[in-house]
Order: structure tokens, then sequence, then C-alpha cells
């Protein structure tokens, strides 16, 4: 093996703290543009209504603004999102120290994610490591996403390495570890669901990514 790759949200990126703090910036903004208390609850429902990421952002503030009578259009709170959720972004814990470590051990690195250019662009920056990456492939940017196996082949060619070669990390059991072995990757899947993680085709689970570092350590 002598390539690692990374998925970004909820695998690099703490994406739910991020939104969360996101959100308490954004609510108490509301709540002095509108002089009034818009209830707490408004940051529960954009949770609710996002769907972990899965549902764009002009359909979530759409649906907020007429539940909450908000001061700004959805136009207008999407672009506050769009240009200031990178403001709030957050690792994981340890992420720097693996891709650190990774790095000295002379891997090749690389990151396939799902997402919009711009917005990832931003958070990869935001993080401050994308100077860990030999490549990095963002869908919307590729033309291809995730479970697609494509988008993994594409990324294992950009770093001039077999499939075979490369491990894939993520959290996301259909998106990440299934369409990354598909492809012809070792999987590794992080993930604190014991419930979930019953039964699975990932070559390795783990609960961390300092768990991860161990594993390279005895291998």
């Amino acid at each position: 093996m002598n390539a690692i790759l990374f998925d970004l949200d909820r695998t690099l990126h703490d994406r739910d703290a991020s939104v969360l703090q996101f959100l308490k910036a954004q609510h108490r903004y509301l709540n002095e543009l509108h002089h009034s208390a818009i209830p707490y609850t408004y940051i529960d429902r954009f949770i609710e209504l996002e769907c972990k990421g899965y549902v764009w952002k002009d359909k979530v503030y759409t649906m907020l603004a007429q539940e909450f009578s908000l001061p700004l259009t959805p136009e207008e709170l999407l672009h506050e999102y769009v240009t200031g959720f990178h403001l709030h972004c957050q690792e994981i814990d340890e992420a720097s120290a693996l891709l650190d470590f990774l790095k000295t051990k002379g891997y090749k690195i690389g990151m396939v994610t799902n997402g919009m250019t711009d917005i990832q662009n931003k958070t990869i920056d935001s993080l401050g490591i994308r100077s860990y990456f030999d490549t990095i492939i963002i869908s919307e940017e590729a033309g291809i996403k995730k479970p697609d196996p494509a988008i993994f082949k594409k990324a294992a060619e950009t770093l001039g390495t077999a499939p075979s070669e490369c491990l894939y990390i993520g959290d996301h059991y259909e998106n990440d570890i299934l369409a990354a072995r598909k492809a012809g990757m070792k999987a590794a899947w992080l993930t604190e669901d014991e419930i979930l993680a019953g039964e699975h085709e990932a070559d390795l689970k783990i609960s961390s990514l300092d768990e991860l570092k161990g594993y390279f350590l005895t291998t």
C-alpha cells in the first residue's frame, strides 16, 4: 500500500461541530437584526432539514424563512452560508497529526469528496490541510460523485498508483466504504455507531483517526 485517501466531511472536517458554530453565529445575528427573539429551535430545524448536508441550503433556507418569519430572504441567508461557513470550520480530532504522520512515512495522500467546489475548497483552506495532499478530487469539479467508483479510480490515476495500492478512509458506509471497495481499494470505516457496524465489508473499522495511526504503526 503506497497511497492513503480520505473523505473530507466527518472524516477530516468535523462538519457537525462546524455547522453548529455557524448556526449559533447566524442565530445571534438574526436576533439582532430582527430586534426580537427567534426561537433557538431555528438551529435544530436547520439541522433537521439539511439531513447532514445532503439537502442543499436553498431549500433549507426557503423553509426556515417561512417557518420563522426571518428578516432576510432565502437568497440572503444562502449567501451568508456560502460566504461565511468556512470561518467556523473545525477539524476532526487528530486529523492534522495523522496527515503529518503519513506524510513523514512517505505515503501519497489524496482526498475524494462530494460537494460544491468553492465551498469544499474554502473548508480545506480554513482547516489548513491542503499542503498535505498530492491530489484533491471534488465531485462538482470532477463531474463524478461518490458512490460512483470512477471518482476513486480518477484519484488513484492522478496519484500514479493502482487502486489496489490505496486505502480509503471515510465515514459513510455506502458512499465511502462500499464504493471504494468496488473501485478496487481497501477501505477503513470511521464510525462510532456499533449498531450499524455490526456486520460490514470494510477492511478496517475505526472509531477515531488516532486509532488509524496506531494501525499504521503496527503494519
